[in-house]
């Protein structure tokens, strides 16, 4: 791991490697034909309440769950901060960017779906709230026209 040196020097660096992953992250995206949004610095997601929209300013950073004084929501500030990222960046999207938000509210829960491999699985419910994947694969994979051909049961 880099060492840093204190002050200024610091804090010019780490800027400069936040500004080179965003950089990069913005380079990727347009790449997969995505959007990329910068939420403005300054945007108080941690201390915006998520359900009211009711902003809390006295919020220090060791407080890390809260409760919400107009609405009474409690919020784990983490996720509080991730939620309001996203409505502020779909925001964004709609307002400044005049995109519009298509959403696919279809089910795809018992439909067949293709894994890294290539076998088709099915999700098969085991216990309640427990879903495993099942191969729908019945042949056994094999090495070569006869299990001898393998190189681990070749005869010398």
């Amino acid at each position: 791991m880099q060492k840093f040196n204190s002050g200024l020097s610091k804090s010019v660096t780490l800027d400069f490697s936040w500004h080179q992953f965003k950089i990069y992250v913005e380079y990727k995206m347009k790449w997969a034909g995505k959007h990329f949004i910068q939420v403005k610095w300054n945007f108080p997601s941690s201390k915006k309440c998520s359900h009211c929209g009711q902003i809390t300013n006295d919020l220090p950073l060791d407080v890390r769950v809260w409760t919400c004084s107009t609405c009474g929501t409690t919020h784990d500030r983490d996720l509080n901060a991730s939620i309001n990222l996203k409505v502020e960046g779909i925001r964004i999207l709609k307002e400044e960017k005049h995109i519009t938000i298509i959403h696919d509210d279809r089910t795809t829960a018992g439909m067949a779906e293709s894994q890294a491999f290539g076998d088709d699985v099915r999700p098969v419910a085991i216990l309640q709230n427990e879903c495993r994947r099942f191969s729908m694969k019945k042949e056994a994979h094999t090495y070569g026209k006869d299990l001898h051909e393998s190189p681990s049961f070749r005869k010398e």
